[in-house]
């Protein structure tokens, strides 16, 4: 019985502790990977990706969660991975504009940020 309790206190902590990705709106753009494993191709085309288009990335306020086996440490897991393997794009108000179950996705990227509404806008506003 002791042992459940003990249980039961971690688990609810580690609730409490595990942020919604939710808290992240009108900060960031989200780059949401869900694998299986450290040897799951789309982990890996993705890791190669990120390693050629930081400066792009950073540039675009983009923010990239991994999703292991459906978990991450830090955040909860959002419904729509409900155990789906994939790639999601998450604009700055919490919608998901872009999907897909392999790394086509981050071919066209950069192209569905830049034809955002508020992403124009930050083109225009860092031109001196």
């Amino acid at each position: 019985m002791k042992y459940i309790i003990l249980l039961l206190l971690i688990l609810t902590n580690f609730e409490i502790m595990a942020k919604k990705i939710s808290e992240l709106n009108w900060q960031k753009r989200l780059l949401i990977v869900s694998y299986e494993n450290k040897e799951d191709e789309l982990l890996i085309q993705t890791k190669k990706f990120i390693i050629s288009n930081d400066c792009k990335i950073n540039d675009r306020k983009l923010d990239i969660i991994y999703f292991e086996k459906f978990l991450n440490e830090k955040f909860e897991t959002p419904k729509f991975i409900e155990s789906k393997k994939g790639i999601w794009l998450i604009g700055y108000d919490g919608g998901i504009k872009d999907f897909s179950s392999d790394d086509k996705i981050l071919l066209r990227l950069f192209e569905v940020i830049d034809s955002m509404p508020m992403r124009k806008q930050e083109m225009i506003s860092d031109k001196c």
